[in-house]
């Protein structure tokens, strides 16, 4: 005869190139008998021992749906698509060092002179501002030391000094004005002025970076608050620094005395270490040129050799996504891969990004975003948004993910090891204690782990989500929480799922999205190709995002039922029973002569009517010292085996509840 799925001639019951048979099992009326146990049943898995019939009985394959053909062909040109967008990002990555590494050789800061008034006037210039205002300088009697005294005699007097620097080195600057104030006199309403720019001109209280309004005198020194000049320092070259004050309404002269009038300026870049929380804790602040390049050189670093490992590791679980049969999109979706998970999560997340993007602009918000580059600031986003890709997942996902879970499970395996101890001989309890360290670097949970491990996965997941988008509303604005939460979640999913590394990958890939266009690649074509391709993306995230959802779902039911103790069913009465000695027991029908025996039969159960049951006998719930007897043998050995229902194939993975053909990679 000729196989139906490979066309060999062959003889016999099973095809020996493939291994299919050659005609499918024929149903008794009652069933087959299960090779387990013997019960007598149809379906999917035996109603007494559970034994799925995919293990040892053929079934033929389903029949194409058309359906899933098309979502498969989707879901490899989104997969395309990403890796397109992918490559672009590292190709950034790679060139970033041209760009970064002068960036931060060009660091410099530096401050006006003269702050603390020890000297004289030093640098400092009055201007009476077209009043009769009138200064000094006294040398006593300052918080500490000399200070500027200024004059007003009447209502509507004002005056300013001022100040010249020079700011130099790599943009972006970031500034900021200290200083204290005394008071004295018939005040009774005026305003203290602080402005920086690039002329020499009066001070414009309409552009001021800060004004403080004053009802009457100071009582003694008081600082003032911090002004920062950050928008006003945008290109290197020469600020002036103007402290004004302007007596709206006196009853009588007012006096206004200066001290420790001070500008600090820097470029803004850093190695910054902090602690992450809704307003972040900066443990350490520096700009060593040669710390800050050796910072870069490892962020770079860790981002390639995470792309490397699960690309290298991953490649036969990626291969097998992309070759995987047109109508087995499950397969696609549920790869263990973790570059497809990241691409499939990435293009979740910015789905409902885009879409609540559009519709803050719908409800009339504009939203602001700190990202702003230029030419001359591109060496600095290139690094910032790198090192947001690393520092932070380490920051939100490990720190508060992995600590935590590496802990609570280093506390439950000493307890458990000091009330029932462990088997394994000397050490074990070491080794055993010692393994609840795997949570640290994430991709240690799974679908099938404990139901304490999963709730404690799912709080901190949801805790740090949190955590993360609050972080992102000093800089982005309050628009940003809600997006930057939903993007928490799905890194802490990949860093759970599949580690830290992927948690990496997919925060880079986000941050990094038009990096490539900042380094001035491509011109005006580029980077309309870029946002095509990106809006793609966003639009094929859409069943991404609707199907991780009906999975986080279905995931939250199936824990909270494996909370819930267990129901015992009804027992049914057995034949001993008074009033079913009479009924007739249904019996197999005797198979056909000619049939072929069914696969899988090497013994026979032993008839056995078990011991009789109490009759009407209403179960509730089953205790919980109770422990069962029976222990079925293990899959792969006789008499139970594992054969593929599409391909009759005899080995497979098990992985959750369910066997993935080694041959085919369909699961059963």
């Amino acid at each position: 005869m000729q196989c139906a799925r490979c066309g060999a001639i062959f003889e016999g019951r099973f095809c020996p190139r493939c291994g299919a048979p050659a005609m499918a099992v024929p149903a008794a009326s009652m069933g087959w008998p299960c090779p387990r146990c013997g019960t007598l049943f149809r379906g999917n898995f035996c109603p007494r021992c559970g034994l799925p019939t995919a293990a040892w009985g053929y079934r033929p394959p389903p029949p194409p749906s058309g359906g899933r053909s098309v979502l498969s062909v989707l879901w490899t040109l989104a997969l395309v698509g990403f890796i397109i967008f992918v490559i672009t990002d590292f190709a950034a990555l790679v060139a970033a060092p041209a760009f970064v590494v002068p960036g931060i050789q060009a660091i410099r800061s530096g401050q006006t002179v003269n702050s603390g008034l020890d000297f004289d006037t030093g640098n400092w210039t009055f201007n009476q501002w077209g009043s009769s205002s009138a200064a000094t300088y006294r040398g006593a009697g300052g918080n500490p030391g000399g200070f500027l005294e200024m004059s007003l005699p009447s209502s509507g007097a004002q005056g300013y000094w001022w100040q010249a620097f020079n700011v130099e080195g790599s943009v972006p600057f970031t500034g900021a004005v200290h200083l204290d104030i005394e008071i004295a006199g018939g005040l009774t309403s005026g305003r203290l002025v602080v402005a920086v720019d690039s002329s020499n001109s009066v001070p414009d209280p309409n552009f001021a970076i800060g004004i403080v309004q004053y009802s009457g005198p100071t009582a003694s020194w008081t600082a003032a608050p911090r002004f920062l000049a950050d928008a006003r320092l945008a290109d290197p070259g020469v600020y002036y620094l103007k402290v004004a004050f302007i007596a709206d309404s006196a009853t009588s002269p007012v006096t206004v005395g200066f001290d420790n009038m001070r500008l600090g300026w820097t470029t803004d870049a850093a190695v910054v270490v902090y602690v992450p929380a809704p307003a972040p804790i900066v443990v350490v602040f520096t700009q060593d040129q040669a710390l800050f390049i050796t910072y870069f050189a490892f962020i770079a670093a860790v981002i390639l050799f995470a792309a490397g490992f699960h690309l290298v590791r991953e490649r036969r679980e990626i291969w097998t996504a992309f070759r995987a049969p047109l109508e087995a999109i499950g397969t696609r979706l549920k790869s263990r891969s973790a570059w497809i998970a990241l691409g499939q999560v990435w293009m979740a997340v910015t789905f409902f990004q885009v879409l609540f993007l559009y519709l803050v602009l719908a409800a009339g918000i504009n939203p602001s975003s700190p990202v702003n580059p230029t030419p001359r600031t591109a060496w600095f986003w290139l690094f910032e948004l790198a090192n947001a890709g690393v520092y932070e997942e380490f920051a939100f996902r490990l720190l508060l993910i992995g600590l935590p879970m590496a802990i609570g499970s280093v506390a439950l395996r000493i307890l458990e090891v000091n009330r029932h101890g462990v088997a394994g001989g000397p050490g074990a309890a070491g080794r055993y204690i010692a393994g609840a360290w795997r949570y640290l670097l994430g991709g240690a949970v799974r679908r099938d782990s404990s139901k304490e491990t999963l709730v404690a996965s799912w709080a901190f997941l949801i805790a740090s989500s949190a955590i993360f988008g609050l972080a992102h509303a000093p800089g982005w604005g309050w628009w940003k929480v809600i997006p930057a939460m939903v993007a928490g979640l799905g890194f802490g999913y990949l860093f759970l799922r599949h580690g830290i590394g992927a948690a990496i990958l997919a925060h880079f890939v986000n941050d990094y999205a038009a990096a490539l266009s900042y380094e001035g690649f491509g011109g005006e074509a580029f980077i309309l190709f870029l946002n095509l391709l990106f809006l793609a993306l966003a639009i094929a995230g859409a069943g991404f995002f609707a199907w991780y959802a009906v999975v986080a779902g279905r995931h939250l039911r199936t824990l909270i039922e494996r909370f819930r103790p267990p129901v015992r069913a009804v027992a049914v009465p057995g034949p001993s029973a008074p009033y079913l000695s009479a009924m007739p027991q249904p019996t197999p029908a005797p198979p056909d002569p000619g049939a072929p025996p069914p696969p899988g039969q090497m013994w026979s159960a032993p008839a056995s009517a078990g011991p009789p049951a109490v009759a009407g006998r209403n179960a509730g719930r089953i205790p919980r010292e109770y422990t069962p007897s029976y222990v079925p043998p293990p899959y792969g050995y006789p008499p139970v085996r594992f054969q593929c229902p599409y391909c009759a194939w005899v080995e497979a993975k098990y992985d959750a509840g369910r066997f993935t053909c080694t041959r085919c990679g369909r699961t059963a």
